[in-house]
């Protein structure tokens, strides 16, 4: 009989927690479920704790002519942005004005638009934006009569003179009231009024100098050089003495022109043999051979040393004659080169086709 365990030797049983999802699932698999569970949690808390409150901040716009709210203001008038705020953090503030010029940065900003449009604002400060549209008018045209300019008084006058002759001087200033004129030289006067006349009686360069309103501080002065005054003698009157005429030749009379000869094409005895023979053939007529006889188409044509006739005339005897046979042909010039006379030798039982 085996002997009965004492209590202290009673197997203990330990209470696990998940001891039975353990038993089906490996421990490496839970263990990375739960790190990955932590480092979610954390990630989630830093970004709950860095997140930025973008309602804390709002655009106030304002200018001289416009106080309050107000978003329509007009070319070149000097507008001022300030991020109405009640975060701590005042720094990082950047402006964008929406018109190509550059950021600017500040918790207050000034800013003019040169043209008319509509403009959006923007105000950036970290991951927080804010907009604000603004609205640009042409600015109305001022009708209050500009300043006059404060410029230097002019002399108006020559710069060159003679000696003994009078010169004026004048300034045409729209505002001038009084006039001081003076030489500057020893011992000149100085005179009043918008003109001043002087007489230089000897050459050389004057200085003169101008003051208006009493003002020296604008005085204005002009150089003007005195020349000698011209001579009234005048030189007798002067007459040249005449050339001697040149010993001129006589000039060789005119050679009339002789006329030109009249170039008349060269054509041999057989050429105007052929061409009768396109006469009998119907293929040219008397007035083809004008350019040969020098347009006299009545020339003289001598047939077998006997008979006479015409050339316009013979040609119209043979023209269609398919049985007059031409045997020998002799053209007769001028000096010329003209056709005067042409023989012709035909064939004489063909006689009686005339």
């Amino acid at each position: 009989m085996t002997p009965r365990k004492s209590a202290n030797e009673r197997k203990v049983t330990t209470y696990r927690p998940f001891s039975k999802i353990t038993n089906h699932i490996d421990p490496m698999v839970l263990y990375t479920f739960l790190a990955l569970l932590g480092i979610s949690i954390i990630i989630l808390a830093f970004q709950v704790t860095g997140r930025e409150d973008c309602s804390q901040i709002s655009i106030e716009l304002a200018s001289r002519n416009n106080a309050g709210k107000h978003t329509s203001f007009s070319t070149g008038e000097v507008i001022t942005f300030k991020a109405a705020t009640t975060a701590a953090d005042n720094s990082g503030l950047t402006w964008d004005f929406g018109d190509s010029t550059a950021t600017t940065s500040g918790l207050q900003v000034y800013h003019a638009f040169t043209k008319a449009g509509t403009y959006m604002v923007t105000l950036s400060h970290g991951k927080c934006t804010w907009h604000q549209e603004v609205i640009i008018i042409n600015a109305l045209a001022d009708n209050t009569p500009a300043p006059a300019a404060d410029l230097y008084p002019t002399i108006d006058g020559p710069e060159e003179v003679l000696a003994g002759r009078p010169v004026t001087f004048t300034n045409s200033t729209s505002n001038a009231r009084t006039w001081q004129w003076q030489l500057l030289q020893r011992g000149a006067e100085v005179h009043s009024g918008r003109a001043v006349t002087y007489t230089f009686s000897s050459p050389g360069e004057r200085i003169l100098s101008l003051i208006i309103n009493g003002d020296s501080s604008k005085m204005v002065t002009k150089h003007i050089m005195v020349f000698p005054a011209q001579s009234n003698h005048q030189v007798p009157d002067f007459t040249p003495m005449p050339f001697p005429e040149e010993n001129k030749t006589p000039e060789p009379t005119p050679v009339p022109a002789v006329p030109e000869k009249p170039k008349v094409p060269s054509v041999s005895d057989d050429e105007f043999k052929f061409m009768l023979s396109q006469v009998v053939d119907k293929q040219k007529n008397a007035s083809d051979f004008s350019a040969y006889l020098c347009e006299n188409i009545n020339a003289r044509v001598l047939l077998n040393d006997k008979d006479t006739d015409t050339f316009s005339h013979f040609c119209s005897r043979i023209r269609g004659k398919r049985r007059f046979k031409i045997e020998v042909v002799n053209l007769i010039k001028d000096q010329n080169g003209c056709v005067k006379e042409i023989r012709v030798r035909y064939d004489k039982k063909f006689l009686g086709i005339f």
